[in-house]
C-alpha cells in the first residue's frame, strides 16, 4: 500500500477509532424502565453518592401502588420522600443504617418510627460501613467480608455478624459480615453516553464498588447524557461501565430535594439542597395524614418527573441552580445580616457546649497530633467545623475535616450547616467513598483520627445507643457512628444532657465507649478516668454557685455522677468562635439566637 503521509496518519486515525456502540433499547423513560426490569419480591439497593435517586424512589411508588410488592429496600438509610415506600406499602423490609431525617440535622421521622414498631416493615440495623462492606462483598464474589466494626454492640447479634479466628495464627479474632446480592441497584448519575457508561457525580459514597453487587443489573437516572467522547474527558468519575447497566433514564433534578454536584466542564447544571421542601416533608412526617397528602399532592398524583419538576416550578428551579454558582453562598447572608447577627449578645447553653466541644477537640489534635477530624452529624459536625477552623487560623495546624461520604479535606461555608452540604464540596482536597474515609482515613492502620459524634442516650462508660428508646422504640440507627466508635484513635461525644440521655446502663448499645475519651453536654465535661466518665468541668451561669451548679449537673444526670477533686468552670465561649457558629447556622436550625436571619425564598 503506497500512500501519503497525510493519508496515512487519516488511514490510521480512521482505522483505530473507537467503536461507535448502539444503545438500542437501553435509553427509556423511568416508569418503563421500573416496570419493565423490577418485579414484586426483589430486593432493591439504592445506591448511595452525592447523586440520590430520589426521583427513582417516587417512580417506584407510583408504579407499584397498591400492589404490595414486599421489595427489601437497602440503603445507607431511608429519608424524607422515601417515607412514601414504606407508608403505601412499596416495602416490606429495610436493611439500612439510618431511619429518619437527616437535612439539616438529624432527627426521628415519626411514621417510620411506628412502621417498625408495629412490625408494618421488618428492620435489619447496619452500621454504613458495615452495609457497604456487605456490598462489596457481594460485587466481588466473596461470601463475606472482614470488620472491624459491629464488635461489642448490640449489632454483634446480627446473624449477619460472626467473629473467626485469624487463619494466619494471630490468635485475634476477625470480625466478618455476610455478602449483600440484592437482585437490582438503582441509582442516579451526573450523566452517561448511551452505551450506559455512568459518570457518578463525588463523593462516590458506595455507589463505585458496591453497584456491582446486584444480581441481574443497574436501573440508572441521569441528568444528562452526553457523547462517549465527552464522558472520556473525565474517565477518572465514570465508576459504572456499561454492561452492568439495564436502563438510562434522562432525570434532571433527579436527587431533589438533595443536591447534585458538578466538578466537569460539561454544561450540566450543579444545584443545592432545597431547605424549604425539606422543611414541609420533615414537617408532614409528623402526622399521618399530613404526609398522605403529600405523596398524593408531590408523588401519586404527579404523572411523572417531568410533571413533578413542572409543579416545583422554573423559578424554584434556577434559584436552587443559581445557588450552586462559584460565592452565590455569600448571598445568602447580606452585609446588613452579618451586622446584626454581631450584634446579638449571650448565648444558650447548647452553643456553649458546641464550642465547648470545639476546645476539647482541639486541644486533642494539639496534644496527640491527630491530623483527621471526623465530622459526625448535628452538633458533633458544628463542633467539629469550628476546631478545625481555629486549629488551621489560629494554631497553623494543618488538621483536615473528613465526612464519611468520602470527603477528605475540605473548608466549611456559612448559610448550611448540612454535612454534606453541596456548596463546600468544591474546598474538597480528595473525594472517594465510604470505605476510603471510615475504613482507611478513620479506622486504617495509619490511624490519626480523632472523631467527634452525637448521641441519643450514653452510659457511664461511653456506650453510645441511637438505634432503640428504652421502651422498645426505634430511633435512627447506626448511620457511620459504630463505624467510627469501634476503629478512631478517640472519640469524644455531644449530647444535651438528662436523665433519659445519660442513663446508667443501655438496652441497646449501638456504638461501643472503648475509645470514647470525652463526652460533652450542655452543662459541662466529662472525662474517662479508670473507665468512667466524671465531671472536670462544668458551664457556669451567673445566678449560680459551684455547689449549685454540680448540683443541677447531679440532678440531670442518670448515672451517679463522680466529680473530679479538681473540677474548674470552663471559660465563656469567645465572641469570635460565636459568631462563626452563628454563620453556619444562619438559618436557626440549631439554635436560637436573636437576630434570626431571612432565608433566601425558595
Amino acid at each position: 500500500m503506497t500512500l501519503s503521509d497525510k493519508l496515512y496518519q487519516k488511514w490510521m486515525l480512521e482505522k483505530f477509532e473507537p467503536t461507535k456502540v448502539s444503545s438500542i433499547g437501553k435509553v427509556m423513560p423511568l416508569e418503563v424502565a421500573l416496570s419493565k426490569y423490577i418485579k414484586p419480591g426483589m430486593s432493591l439497593h439504592f445506591a448511595y453518592s452525592q447523586g440520590r435517586p430520589m426521583a427513582a424512589s417516587n417512580a417506584l411508588v407510583r408504579v407499584f401502588k397498591g400492589k404490595d410488592p414486599k421489595f427489601t429496600f437497602i440503603s445507607s438509610g431511608i429519608v424524607a420522600n422515601q417515607t412514601a415506600l414504606v407508608t403505601e406499602q412499596i416495602v416490606s423490609k429495610l436493611i439500612v443504617s439510618f431511619v429518619g431525617e437527616n437535612y439539616p440535622t438529624p432527627g426521628p421521622n415519626p411514621l417510620l418510627q411506628n412502621a417498625i414498631d408495629t412490625g408494618l416493615v421488618e428492620i435489619e440495623s447496619n452500621s454504613l460501613l458495615v452495609l457497604t462492606q456487605r456490598l462489596a462483598a457481594g460485587a466481588y464474589g466473596f461470601p463475606f467480608a472482614l470488620t472491624r466494626s459491629l464488635n461489642n454492640s448490640t449489632m454483634e447479634n446480627n446473624p449477619s455478624y460472626r467473629q473467626i479466628s485469624d487463619p494466619f495464627g494471630s490468635g485475634d479474632p476477625v470480625g466478618v459480615v455476610e455478602a449483600l446480592v440484592p437482585d437490582i441497584t438503582i441509582l442516579h448519575g451526573l450523566a452517561a453516553d448511551e452505551s450506559g457508561n455512568i459518570l457518578i457525580s463525588p463523593p462516590f459514597g458506595d455507589a463505585d464498588v458496591s453497584a456491582f453487587s446486584s444480581r441481574i443489573g443497574i436501573i440508572a437516572t441521569v441528568e444528562r447524557i452526553i457523547t462517549t467522547k465527552e464522558l472520556q474527558l473525565y474517565s477518572s468519575l465514570v465508576k459504572i461501565p456499561s454492561y452492568r447497566v439495564l436502563s438510562l433514564s434522562v432525570t434532571p433534578f433527579g436527587c431533589h430535594p438533595y443536591a447534585i454536584y458538578n466538578p466537569t466542564d460539561l454544561d450540566i447544571p450543579d444545584y443545592v439542597e432545597d431547605s424549604s421542601t425539606f422543611r414541609k416533608i420533615r414537617k408532614s412526617v409528623q402526622d399521618k395524614n399530613s404526609f398522605k397528602n403529600w405523596t398524593n399532592d408531590w408523588i401519586i398524583n404527579v404523572s411523572n418527573h417531568e410533571g413533578y419538576l413542572k409543579k416545583l416550578g422554573t423559578e424554584k428551579l434556577e434559584v436552587l441552580r443559581s445557588r450552586a454558582e462559584g460565592d452565590a453562598w455569600l448571598d445568602d447572608i447580606s452585609k446588613s445580616d452579618f451586622e446584626r447577627i454581631s450584634k446579638v449578645k449571650g448565648y444558650e447553653a447548647k452553643e456553649m457546649m458546641v464550642i465547648m466541644a470545639a476546645r476539647v477537640l482541639s486541644k486533642k489534635v494539639q496534644k496527640e497530633g491527630h491530623l483527621v477530624v471526623q465530622a459526625g452529624v448535628g452538633f458533633a459536625n458544628l463542633a467539629a467545623w469550628i476546631a478545625v477552623y481555629n486549629l488551621q487560623h489560629k494554631f497553623g495546624i494543618q488538621a483536615e475535616l473528613v465526612a464519611e461520604i468520602g470527603i477528605y479535606g475540605y473548608t466549611p461555608k456559612a448559610g448550611e450547616p448540612f454535612i454534606f452540604s453541596n456548596r463546600n464540596l468544591t474546598s474538597v482536597k480528595s473525594m472517594s467513598g465510604v470505605e476510603n474515609i471510615l475504613g482507611l482515613q478513620v479506622g486504617g492502620r495509619h490511624n490519626v483520627c480523632v472523631a467527634i459524634i452525637g448521641s441519643g442516650q450514653i452510659d457511664p462508660t461511653g456506650n453510645i445507643n441511637s438505634t432503640l428508646t428504652s421502651n422498645g422504640g426505634y430511633l435512627l440507627g447506626s448511620g457511620g457512628a459504630n463505624d467510627i466508635a469501634s476503629t478512631a484513635a478517640e472519640v469524644i461525644v455531644v449530647s444535651q444532657q438528662s436523665q433519659k440521655r445519660l442513663i446508667p446502663e443501655l438496652n441497646y448499645i449501638t456504638s461501643p465507649g472503648t475509645n470514647v475519651s470525652t463526652l460533652v453536654t450542655d452543662l459541662g465535661v466529662f472525662e474517662k478516668q479508670d473507665g468512667r466518665l466524671i465531671l472536670t468541668q462544668y458551664f457556669e451561669n451567673p445566678d449560680e454557685s459551684t455547689d449549685n451548679a454540680i448540683e443541677n449537673i447531679r440532678s440531670r444526670c442518670g448515672w451517679e455522677l463522680e466529680v473530679s477533686e479538681n473540677v474548674s468552670a470552663a471559660q465563656p465561649p469567645s465572641q469570635n468562635d460565636l459568631l462563626l457558629l452563628r454563620l453556619f447556622d444562619s438559618r436557626n436550625d440549631f439554635f436560637k439566637h436573636s437576630q434570626q436571619l431571612a432565608e433566601v425564598t425558595l
